[in-house]
């Protein structure tokens, strides 16, 4: 039988599992993980991890979701202290942030084949609400831009989705070249979403 964990105690741990989760996908990865790991490392029994999550994919997927609003909290301060956010400096901002999560924990993810493993491992309503999430966070993001006429929010943020997940197919389009093909992309879709000042 599991232990009963008051409101405080079931913040604190949760975040330590958070923590753990994140340096266990650092050094082993989604499948070389276990649950058994995770407890030992979090100082809970395993009854206890069931009773926060159900799997281990599902903690795993929190964690990426609190690197995203993490980054995306990060580039939404750096667009509050800009006056005018045009397609050059945009391009950057974003170019920025997508090398960011290349140099994170993630990419191990990536680099591993695991990133659709771990999508299949979930619960559909559980992928379509963070579609929702991406959705609100980039609807956040284009606030503080001046966007054409008729842009659709939903549309651009799941072209930004798509761009990321090239990141799974480095290999097959070069890695000698990907860096540069990534800005292209980016700064095509910030041409056709931003509006510019003509007089600037």
């Amino acid at each position: 039988m599991s232990t009963a964990f008051s409101d405080n105690e079931r913040e604190l741990i949760n975040l330590k599992l958070i923590e753990v989760a994140e340096e266990c996908l650092k050094k082993y990865g989604v499948r070389k993980t276990t649950v058994d790991q995770i407890v030992q490392m979090t100082g809970i029994s395993k009854g206890s991890f069931y009773n926060f999550y159900p799997k281990k994919e599902i903690l795993f997927f929190t964690v990426l979701e609190e690197y995203q609003k993490f980054i995306t909290t990060n580039l939404t301060r750096k667009l509050e202290k800009e006056d005018k956010i045009g397609v050059d400096m945009f391009t950057n901002l974003i170019y920025e942030l997508y090398q960011n999560i290349r140099h994170s924990f993630i990419m191990n993810i990536i680099q591993n084949n695991e990133f659709e493993y771990l999508i299949r491992k979930l619960p559909k309503e559980l992928i379509i609400n963070h579609h929702s999430l991406d959705d609100i966070l980039t609807k956040g993001i284009f606030s503080y831009i001046k966007l054409k006429d008729n842009v659709d929010i939903d549309v651009v943020s799941a072209s930004f989705r798509a761009i990321f997940m090239t990141m799974i197919h480095i290999d097959e389009i070069g890695e000698d070249s990907f860096d540069e093909a990534l800005k292209l992309l980016i700064g095509a879709l910030a041409q056709q979403i931003i509006k510019e000042d003509n007089n600037a």
